[in-house]
């Protein structure tokens, strides 16, 4: 039922015009003596400016409480009954003695340490609980927020403790107070630490471009981030797909392009290099094509997980930098260079050439005339003594380390046995010429 205006005996217009009426009858009960009518006044004022817009509503509904509060009980018969839109109901003890029977003038809601708590109040300014009803809180709202973030009930629910507990501190804290608790909780530092990481580099003077601590949201969503492009690119189950393995990624600052440029060239050898390389990188690094790709991208991450066993608590990370990354990946590439042409570089060979910077088609080049010579120069080596094979003639081919010397003793061992030939053949034409029954 509508409140009615007890001026006009009508219902009010709107709740603008409720929260003046009430505002000047707490006026005159205040002005009369008649606290407690003055104080259900008030509460009737200040409940109808907070359904309206009006400033002038929130004006009377804080003048209405001014009067309310510098108000003096006096009981004498002018003190009149308050009317307006307050209920009815009296109590019919009389009191004894004489006393004027305590009449109900207003019902008002007052908040309580998270609760909502409706008060029958009375015209001798005594009040009886009518009911009590928990308050949607900050905490709450806060709770509900890390719940749809997709953290899950349990650790939601681990901040619900914190929360209850600064409400015994606070009677009405706001938002920003219980964010400020829970971000210095235990539960969120843990769950979120690389912020704590990134903090302590920060504060001890060691910060990087672009340090900053991530809200709850984009931490989420570079989680998600790198969790969606390891998918995308069938990476090993259990090789980074928690919370923990993202952990060194976003507290070293390392971009979601920057991962993915990773995972890609990793990608990338496992599914588009010739068998020749795939075989260079099982030989060089002893995994089989499915271990590939975790292990070029973290060896120290996928070891534990190709080995069986589970991660260490502390969490041991490696992750490769792109540099040493694509060294890996280079160095087999030009391995199997050298395999397509039958010879077997090894490691330390085609690692040489590609940290100089040898073009595929130079690498080729060398490759194949080694191929091709190493016959006689491994002949020549066993005639002589000193081990001779491919490996010599492509560093100086390439330029490589030894490769002078290389090319020094490959034709000084020519050398001889050219003069060694020369030597044999000029003793063949002396005998000819020496015999007399020719």
């Amino acid at each position: 039922m509508a409140a009615i205006n007890p001026l006009t005996g009508k219902p009010y217009k709107n709740p603008g015009e409720r929260a003046r009426v009430n505002a000047q009858l707490a006026q005159q009960a205040a002005d009369q003596g008649n606290a407690a009518a003055a104080r259900a006044y008030a509460a009737n004022a200040i409940s109808a400016a907070q359904n309206s817009r009006q400033a002038a509503a929130q004006t009377a509904a804080m003048n209405a409480a001014w009067a309310a509060q510098n108000a003096t009980y006096r009981p004498t018969p002018s003190n009149p009954t308050p009317g307006g839109d307050t209920d009815t109901d009296t109590d019919t003890d009389t009191g004894g003695g004489g006393t004027p029977p305590r009449t109900l003038v207003s019902i008002e809601t007052v908040y309580e340490r998270g609760f909502n708590v409706t008060y029958n109040v009375f015209s001798d300014g005594s009040r009886e609980e009518r009911s009590r009803e928990r308050e949607r809180t900050a905490g709450d709202a806060v709770e509900e927020m890390f719940r749809n973030l997709g953290l899950g009930d349990a650790f939601a629910s681990s901040l619900k403790g914190i929360i209850d507990g600064f409400y015994q501190s606070n009677v009405k804290p706001t938002d920003a107070e219980i964010l400020a608790a829970v971000y210095s909780s235990e539960p969120y530092k843990q769950r979120f630490k690389a912020n704590e990481v990134i903090r302590e580099r920060i504060k001890n003077g060691q910060g990087r471009p672009g340090d900053r601590m991530l809200t709850p949201a984009e931490y989420i969503e570079a989680e998600n981030t790198y969790r969606t492009i390891l998918a995308d690119r069938d990476m090993p189950t259990g090789f980074y797909d928690s919370p923990d393995d993202f952990t060194n990624l976003i507290a070293n600052s390392i971009s979601a392009s920057e991962f993915k440029s990773r995972v890609d060239t990793a990608y990338d050898a496992l599914n588009f290099a010739d068998a020749e390389v795939i075989g260079a990188l099982r030989d060089y690094y002893n995994m089989s094509p499915s271990d590939m790709a975790a292990y070029l991208l973290d060896p120290a991450r996928a070891m534990p997980i190709l080995e069986g066993r589970a991660a260490q608590a502390t969490g041991a990370y490696g992750l490769n930098s792109r540099t040493e990354l694509q060294r890996m990946y280079g160095t087999a590439t030009i391995s199997g260079i050298g395999r397509r042409q039958g010879l077997m570089p090894g490691q330390e060979l085609s690692g040489e050439i590609y940290d100089l910077g040898k073009t595929k088609q130079e690498t080729e080049a060398a490759f194949s005339k080694a191929a091709e010579d190493a016959p006689a120069v491994e002949r020549l080596g066993k005639l002589y003594g000193e081990a001779m094979d491919f490996k010599d003639i492509v560093r100086e081919d390439l330029s490589l380390s030894g490769g002078a010397a290389s090319g020094r003793k490959r034709r000084k061992f020519a050398s001889k046995e050219r003069a060694q030939f020369s030597k044999q053949s000029a003793l063949g034409k002396s005998s000819l010429r020496d015999r007399t029954d020719v």
